[in-house]
């Protein structure tokens, strides 16, 4: 039977206080990963970056997740996947802010739908090598970020229904870190998201950066942009999700709505979404 909604919350902060404490598969009442029934597969370590790197596996029973990591054994920080009722099967957390060509250890904690805790060992990966941005990426600073006091002023939707600050919300496409991403709740080609500029710029490049799964879903492979004007650029192609892609426009505007044209449909958004623009004369 799935877990109740009102058993979640409580489930996930006794999650929370396993990875992050002291406290092993060997003690505690937790019991191996290898004992969980069905058994998984992983983990894997995929899009490896100098910042950031997606721990994916399978586990064969429901279960909600946290993954510790550091650059030792005592962890330090956790990332979790966003919980879903009664858990799910294929998981992939994304730990980011990381140093670059530096070896992190990590180890995960699950609970399943009987409350039953278990944890692997530790695993490591080391980074990659830091990495100059893209060649192409325009001269100037980016006019669309939360630091530069732009906002989201409008999103189809977050994934799980959660707001723009919620793990997968619309913040994340302008907050300048790739490890972090806006994902819709299944939107596929309908998804869109509307930004506010701090002022009305001349803007000469846009830039997106289109998410996936790792099972190569919910990826955007065209887009198009709509000004306050009401005039609609695009649709623009991007290549693959490897890294954010620019495009040449010429335009002003303060408010613009970036809207999926093409996907493959599924919870389909942006890593990191970001706008170029002539410097203004004070």
């Amino acid at each position: 039977m799935a877990l109740k909604a009102k058993h979640l919350t409580t489930l996930a902060l006794l999650l929370v206080l396993v990875a992050c404490g002291g406290q092993t598969a060997t003690s505690g009442g937790i019991l191996p990963l290898e004992e969980m029934p069905g058994g998984f597969e992983g983990p894997d370590v995929l899009d490896l970056t100098g910042s950031s790197a997606v721990i994916q596996f399978t586990s064969g029973a429901p279960v909600i997740c946290n993954v510790a990591f550091g650059t030792g054994t005592d962890y330090g920080s956790l990332a979790t996947m966003p919980m879903m009722a009664g858990g799910v099967r294929d998981h992939a957390v994304t730990v980011g802010g990381l140093a670059p060509n530096t070896t992190y250890h990590y180890r995960l904690t699950l609970t399943d739908e009987q409350a039953r805790v278990y944890q692997s060992q530790d695993f490591s990966f080391v980074t990659a090598a830091s990495q100059p941005p893209p060649a192409d990426r325009p001269e100037g600073e980016d006019v669309a970020s939360l630091a530069a006091g732009d906002k989201v002023i409008g999103v189809s939707s977050n994934f799980g229904g959660g707001n723009n600050d919620s793990a997968f919300g619309a913040n994340n496409a302008i907050d300048g870190q790739p490890n972090t991403e806006w994902s819709s709740n299944g939107d596929g080609d309908g998804a869109w998201i509307e930004i506010e500029l701090d002022q009305t710029h001349d803007v000469h490049t846009i830039g997106f950066w289109t998410r996936t799964m790792p099972n190569e879903t919910a990826q955007i492979f065209s887009f198009a942009v709509t000004t306050d004007e009401g005039t609609t650029y695009g649709p623009f192609d991007l290549p693959d999700p490897s890294q954010i892609y620019y495009f040449p426009v010429e335009f002003t505007a303060r408010t613009l709505r970036f809207d999926a044209a093409e996907t493959n449909t599924g919870n389909t958004g942006a890593v990191e979404i970001e706008v170029f623009a002539a410097a203004h004369e004070e």
